[in-house]
């Protein structure tokens, strides 16, 4: 994976985050990973349309 070059940065509720924690956590991720994929996984989707 390349290096991170600019960070992004959003707020969500205390239950997303806990849910995004808890699902990160079940995956053996860390948080911003799994952010990253989730959001590679939905532009790939969408570039493809």
């Amino acid at each position: 994976m390349p290096k991170t070059e600019t960070q992004i940065a959003f707020r969500v509720t205390n239950e997303f985050k806990a849910r995004l924690e808890a699902q990160a956590e079940r995956e053996r991720r860390s948080v911003a990973s799994m952010v990253r994929i989730v959001m590679e996984d939905y532009l790939k989707e969408k570039e493809a349309e």
